[in-house]
């Protein structure tokens, strides 16, 4: 709850602060999925189950909604109910949404639909359940002889939250936590090409919040969809790319390097597959980077020259960490590809800056030769690269 909550503070003050409408667009339907996948779900689970309704582990939210529906006399129910727009929920899920700049309104689904609109069902349904929740705590208060204390350690509360806190400081949504000896497994909403990244930065931030943690399972809502599972191997390598980057740089996408050789391993993905998957991110995010210098360097700026060598040198380090997770043919398949980099990098040093608008050969040869990226847990984007 503690992580919902900061993700939707932080998803409101995007949409305030956002100068352009597409982006005041995204910040609204981040907000309006964070707030139906984790308050509405969480309540009308309890809501249900208070009345002794059976809620399907995994149930998606058109049959939480048609559950709440069928609850004859129960005003929380259609309340809850009504927030719940499939048209609006699918095209999110499905990020089918964008701003239309012609007609100055945002398409669901290919449909229009009121940005405000949206906005305010949002803000409405986390009304509804925040009400929810205040009455229960007052309910507690009146009845506090009748609330049963569990004897579960203290202390695991307090790793729970500061887990929890990790997550929401990433900006990465949780819908619930638990904890099985030294596993942790996160309920999450659908992870998409675009939040695999800030998911891998949840797993960080949290193995730092709670070091005890040996594997870190993330669940998606939809029940088709695999697991993600990072080990500690993974995070330590993840960790050692990225802590001495925190304070100065935001350290992903390098450090998600090895945990995702480590999380397609522990799904079970050929070796062949999760090293090509390596390959293809690092260097796409070569070529993205030179490409988005590209102006700069063109006109001789020895800061942006800087700032590629300094990118692709992290990358390199990135891929060398994920290559220590392989064995054999892969293993050396990576570290290759990192040694080549790391030499681009050395050789280019003496270049002028505009000479590196058509460097990096190895990076292009190894995106057209490994791309698309295969990512194990995205629904039919299995072939999509981030």
């Amino acid at each position: 709850m503690v992580s919902a909550h900061r993700g939707q503070i932080a998803y409101l003050d995007a949409y305030y602060e956002e100068e352009y409408q597409e982006e005041k667009a995204r910040a609204v339907m981040d907000l309006h999925r964070a707030v139906l996948e984790a308050d509405v779900r969480r309540t009308a689970v309890v809501v249900l189950e208070l009345l002794g309704r059976t809620v399907p582990q995994g149930a998606p939210l058109a049959t939480v909604r048609d559950l709440l529906a069928a609850q004859d006399g129960q005003p929380l129910c259609k309340l809850l109910a009504s927030t719940i727009r499939s048209e609006w929920r699918n095209a999110n899920a499905h990020e089918d949404f964008r701003w239309d700049p012609v007609n100055g309104t945002l398409l669901l689904g290919g449909r229009p639909a009121d940005l405000d609109e949206v906005l305010d069902a949002a803000l409405r349904a986390r009304a509804i359940c925040r009400g929810f929740e205040h009455g229960v705590a007052v309910a507690y208060a009146q009845n506090a002889s009748l609330v049963i204390r569990g004897a579960e350690d203290s202390n695991y509360v307090g790793q729970d939250l500061s887990i929890l806190q990790a997550a929401g400081e990433a900006r990465f949504p949780v819908l619930d936590i638990r904890r099985h000896g030294s596993l942790v497994r996160l309920d999450v909403p659908d992870v998409s090409v675009e939040s695999l990244r800030e998911a891998f930065r949840a797993i960080l931030r949290a193995a730092i919040a709670d070091p005890s943690v040996e594997c870190w399972e993330l669940r998606q809502a939809s029940p088709d969809r695999p697991l993600l599972h990072v080990d500690r191997a993974g995070t330590r390598a993840g960790l050692q790319i990225a802590e001495p980057l925190w304070d100065t740089a935001d350290p992903l996408p390098f450090a998600a390097l090895p945990l995702l050789a480590n999380a397609m391993t522990n799904a079970g993905e050929p070796a062949e597959t999760t090293a090509s998957t390596v390959l293809c991110l690092a260097a796409a995010h070569v070529l993205g980077e030179r490409d988005r210098l590209s102006p700069a360097l063109a006109h001789g700026d020895s800061a942006a020259k800087d700032e590629l060598i300094s990118t692709t040198k992290l990358i390199s380090d990135g891929a060398k960490a994920a290559a220590h997770l392989m064995e054999g043919a892969t293993h050396r398949k990576l570290l290759a590809f990192a040694e080549v980099l790391a030499g681009e990098c050395h050789r280019l040093k003496s270049a002028p800056p505009f000479a590196l608008v058509r460097e990096f050969a190895p990076a292009y040869r190894a995106l057209r030769r490994h791309g698309p990226a295969h990512l194990p847990w995205i629904t039919g984007l299995n072939d999509a690269a981030v």
